[in-house]
C-alpha cells in the first residue's frame, strides 16, 4: 500500500495506463461486436446469409462486459492483505469512471457468465430436458417465437436485442451504452497522458 503525503495512493500513477489501455481494448472488442451485429440485422441480405453470427456477437459483447467489470468491480475478501491491492484499484476506477452499484457493469449477470459458464453448461445438460431443444445456435425474431418448453443453449432475439444462454437472459442495449462511455473515457484519458483523472 502506497501513501503520497496523507493520501493511500490507489493506482501508482505511472501504472494507471495499463488499467486504461486494457479496459479500452475490451470495450472496443465489445463496440465492433455491436456494430457488426446491428449491420448484420439492419440488412436483410446479411441478415440471410450471416443469421447466426449474431450469436457469437452478443456473447463477445456479454464477455467482454464480463472482463470489464471484473476491473470495477474485482471479488476481494477484505480479511486477505492481497486483495486490498485489487479493492483499491477497484474503487479508484470506479471513482474516476462514475461508474456505480446501479449501472449495468456492477451487475455480475456478466462476469458469472464468463467464470462459470463451464459449471452452468454441466447442470444444464445433466438434468432431464422433456420438451424442445433447438440446435445450439439460434435466432428468433421475438421471444414470443419461442415456447415455454424450450430449451436454449445460445441464441439472439433480434427485435429485442437480447442474447440468452442456457435460458438465461441478457437484454443488451443499456450494457453497450455504458461500455460506450467507459471506452470514450479511456480514449479522453490515453490523450491526456494515460492519466486518470
Amino acid at each position: 500500500m502506497l501513501f503520497e503525503g496523507q493520501e493511500q495512493i490507489k493506482i501508482w500513477p505511472p501504472y494507471e495506463v495499463f488499467y486504461i489501455e486494457c479496459i479500452k481494448t475490451a470495450s472496443l472488442n465489445a463496440i465492433e461486436s455491436w456494430e457488426t451485429l446491428n449491420k448484420i440485422v439492419s440488412d436483410e441480405n446479411l441478415l440471410n446469409t450471416n443469421a447466426i453470427d449474431t450469436v457469437d456477437l452478443a456473447e463477445n459483447i456479454v464477455n467482454q462486459a464480463g472482463i470489464i467489470s471484473k476491473y470495477f468491480f474485482p471479488p476481494v475478501n477484505d480479511k486477505k492483505t492481497k486483495n486490498l491491492i485489487h479493492k483499491l484499484r477497484g474503487e479508484k476506477l470506479r471513482e474516476t469512471f462514475k461508474i456505480d452499484d446501479n449501472q449495468e457493469l456492477s451487475n455480475r449477470t456478466f462476469r458469472n457468465y464468463i467464470e462459470h459458464f463451464d459449471e452452468k453448461l454441466d447442470l444444464f445438460l445433466n438434468k432431464t430436458i422433456a420438451g424442445n431443444i433447438i440446435p445450439p445456435k439460434s435466432v428468433f425474431w421475438a421471444s414470443e417465437n419461442i415456447n415455454e418448453v424450450t430449451y436454449i443453449f445460445k441464441t439472439y432475439i433480434i427485435s429485442e436485442f437480447k442474447f440468452i444462454s442456457l435460458n438465461e437472459q441478457i437484454v443488451l442495449p443499456k450494457l453497450v451504452e455504458e461500455i460506450y462511455s467507459v471506452y470514450n473515457q479511456c480514449i479522453e484519458f490515453i490523450d491526456n497522458g494515460g492519466r486518470l483523472r
